[in-house]
């Protein structure tokens, strides 16, 4: 549960389990699993990842805000003790006008844009309406797991608004709510009164939202690779595992009052009924019958975080959640959306109509020369770094390579603009595996058969003709807060550093090799918020081991703003020292760093 949210969730609502966004996850790899350089070069969405947790906790420090957020869960609360929690049935469609606002985006046709936008919209509401095609995988499979259990049907209806819009956006009536380059942020005041989905670049996580909208011009930010689906327009292409338009349909249940599917751990649920404890998120694409907390876990829920291809429900109470929520509190979107959206929006008939725009991309399909590279080559291969070269096509958008050791399950990720693309952080006198694709304007080629090849050194051959040093950190949740330092005491100078890091990573570990003349060293360890590494979201160490892979010395990561690990060297024989710490805490500013 994230930091504000904890108190307020324990204090003032104790009768509702609303737990955070980003709690440790799941997925934690043994080091050999997800070695991994200091370079920020993999790609940032091997995993699913939300950002609702950081973004609730920024918005919690206005206390506006927090009153207000807190009157939403009150009237969330009357509304349901006064009808009871409806499972199924809808009085009429609850009708939520959209507006969808692409940011930064340069270069990008924008009735591309659009018909992009409608085919996001279309797959909402067969989520939410539960007439996706692969709802027959609960129906027919899933659902056997889960004996008593129901999916929902909402009575939420997504469509983009199209008439009446606010002034100064170059919007007429008749076209849809659809924006380029006329926006910034996650707040669009003008569009007070709308569902907002803001869809940009580089956001760091797949996609974040309040936990529960306010319809005041907030609203969801979605990265440009998880919009939408198909080929995408430009540099805003669904990439997959998150090419189906599933991230907008979590992240909707975010701002619809749905916690993630595993709440806070086994003893504390999401707060809703029908869906079974799970200790944490799962990833990929898990098998049925998976249990964590001695029930089977519904890993396929919309609110877990498995790819796209694998999430195709609500269960029944979510929908009901969500449903209410609106009725209780986003009065003000239902009352925009009977000025704003059209009899033909109402209908269905700006609905990913675009046969056009497929029939093109086929046409595009048949003449692109850009397609699956062969006679992929390593060259320049050292003791921790090599170059992959293949084919470069003048119609390719960027390239892949992605690599990890023999033996491991795990890949590493780089994309370049240009050839040959550069690996490094690699282990010495190592086997790795390697495949590589390319993006061409119809999509993501498929990864090439595995190559082969082996970094040099090593042993007796190593590059390094001093002493040897590894440092190994495993993060927690919140890797922003975490940086280190490798200082020399003798002269006091700082020989190495790293971090801070990405947040959503808890479990990757990151490792640094270092070669340091004899002396004495010692390792920091900082976090900035105070809390350190461990425990409560992850369970994060730092570890320094020599060439034999022999453990140094460790922090457990159980510190408030900082750790360290004193040791001294001569001739590759390492030894532990006392810790200096008390020697230094007198002149220790826990928000900076003596000078170095």
């Amino acid at each position: 549960m994230n930091r504000f949210l904890k108190l307020a969730f324990l204090v003032i609502f104790s009768s509702i389990v609303f737990t955070s966004c980003m709690d440790e996850l799941t997925d934690i790899p043994s080091q050999e699993e997800i070695e991994q350089s200091t370079s920020d070069d993999q790609l940032s969405h091997n995993h699913r990842s939300c950002g609702m947790d950081h973004h609730v906790e920024r918005l919690m420090e206005d206390p506006n805000y927090r009153a207000q957020y807190e009157q939403r869960i009150k009237s969330l609360q009357k509304f349901e003790s006064s009808i009871g929690k409806r499972t199924s049935g809808c009085n009429g469609d609850l009708l939520i006008p959209m507006a969808v606002h692409f940011q930064g985006i340069n270069g990008v046709n924008y009735d591309c844009l659009v018909n992009l936008a409608k085919a996001q919209i279309s797959v909402l509401n067969e989520d939410y309406g539960a007439t996706n095609s692969d709802i027959s995988k609960w129906t027919n499979q899933a659902a056997n797991f889960f004996p008593g259990l129901s999916n929902g049907v909402s009575c939420v209806k997504f469509v983009l608004a199209d008439q009446n819009h606010p002034s100064g956006f170059g919007l007429n009536n008749g076209q849809p709510a659809v924006t380029l380059n006329k926006t910034n942020g996650d707040q669009a005041n003008a569009f007070n009164g709308y569902l907002n989905i803001f869809v940009r670049a580089n956001t760091g996580v797949l996609g974040y939202s309040p936990l529960g909208g306010a319809g005041n011009g907030d609203g969801v930010v979605i990265d440009a690779e998880a919009f939408g689906t198909g080929a995408g327009c430009g540099s805003i292409r669904p990439n997959a595992p998150y090419n189906l338009g599933r991230t907008l349909t979590h992240e909707l249940g975010h701002y619809l009052m749905l916690d993630h599917i595993w709440g806070n751990g086994c003893g504390q649920d999401d707060g809703i009924g029908d869906t079974p404890n799970s200790a944490d998120p799962h990833y990929d694409c898990p098998s049925l019958g998976i249990k964590t907390c001695g029930s089977n876990d519904m890993f396929m829920n919309y609110m877990d975080y498995v790819n796209d291809a694998c999430m195709y429900m609500f269960s029944a109470n979510q929908v009901s959640r969500m449903d209410n929520y609106v009725n209780a509190n986003l009065q003000n979107v239902l009352n925009k959306g009977s000025l704003v959206i059209s009899s033909s929006g109402i209908s269905g008939g700006q609905n990913n109509d675009n046969e056009d725009e497929e029939e093109e991309e086929e046409e595009e399909e048949e003449e692109e020369v850009c397609r699956r590279p062969s006679n992929v080559q390593v060259g320049n291969i050292t003791a921790t770094s090599a170059k992959v070269s293949f084919e470069e096509f003048s119609t390719a958008i960027s390239y892949r390579v992605r690599y990890r050791k023999l033996g491991t399950s795990r890949w590493t990720v780089k994309t370049n603009s240009s050839l040959p693309v550069t690996i490094a952080g690699l282990s010495q006198n190592t086997n790795y595996q390697l495949q590589a694709r390319i993006r061409c304007p119809q999509g993501w080629t498929s990864f090439t058969a595995i190559k082969t090849f082996k970094t040099i050194g090593g042993g007796t051959g190593s590059s390094c003709n001093q002493n040897e040093l590894v440092l190994k950190l495993r993060l927690d949740e919140y890797g922003s807060e975490t940086s280190w330092e490798l200082i020399d005491n003798e002269s006091d100078r700082k020989i190495s550093s790293g971090g801070p890091y990405d947040d959503g990573q808890a479990g990757t570990i990151k490792t640094k090799e270092f070669c340091i003349p004899n002396g004495c060293y010692t390792l920091y360890i900082d976090d900035s918020y105070g809390d350190g590494i461990c425990c409560d979201y992850g369970q994060g160490y730092a570890r320094l081991f020599d060439k034999d892979n022999k453990l140094i010395g460790s922090s457990n990561g159980q510190f408030g703003t900082y750790d360290q690990i004193d040791f001294c060297v001569n001739g590759n024989v390492f030894t532990r020292i006392a810790n200096r710490k008390d020697q230094r805490i007198k002149a220790y500013d826990p928000f900076k760093k003596p000078s170095k």
